[in-house]
């Protein structure tokens, strides 16, 4: 007789799309105990576990093992949640850069295509994209405008150390 939690392995298994290890999935379900307060036993343990199967299906970036997934998956919410309406590159990117509060302007072309792959989807300017998939390529982008923050004040303090540095040795 197979556990609850066997059987959810096997919903995940099945929404996945391919057979995972027993160590992936005690990975996964710590993860989805972290973030999404999940149960086997609760009634919406198969509703998430579909979902969050299919998102990793859909974009392998999509990963519980970053320090940051809360702060990606705040992004990732805010354009899931606008399910059911569509839009063009162009608008998704303004409506990002304003989320992420980045300047679209400073990221190259490069990245914008990296972000949409990562998402499995194909980068197109002409194309009407779903929210429910856009909010996937914000989930990627977040991990961009994170780390070029992090830059940004590893800079500013490298800076404030060496103006420091020079005020209080200035022979050195």
């Amino acid at each position: 007789m197979a556990t609850k939690n066997q059987k959810m392995k096997k919903i995940y298994e099945q929404a996945y799309g391919s057979v995972i290890g027993d160590a992936t999935w005690y990975r996964i379900t710590a993860g989805l105990r972290e973030h999404f307060n999940y149960d086997a036993g609760n009634k919406n343990a198969e509703i998430i576990v579909r979902r969050v199967a299919g998102i990793k299906r859909q974009c392998k970036a999509f990963s519980f093992r970053r320090t940051d997934f809360q702060e990606r998956y705040k992004y990732f919410q805010h354009f899931y949640g606008m399910k059911g309406l569509e839009c063009y590159v162009e608008q998704f990117l303004e409506e990002l850069a304003q989320v992420l509060k980045i300047q679209i302007k400073d990221v190259p072309r490069s990245t914008k295509h990296y972000w949409f792959s990562q998402a499995g989807l194909n980068y197109s300017s002409e194309k009407l994209y779903k929210m429910e998939d856009l909010a996937l390529v914000a989930f990627v982008a977040a991990q961009w405008a994170i780390n070029r923050r992090r830059k940004s004040n590893t800079e500013q303090i490298r800076e404030k150390f060496e103006t420091a540095r020079k005020q209080l040795c200035p022979s050195l």
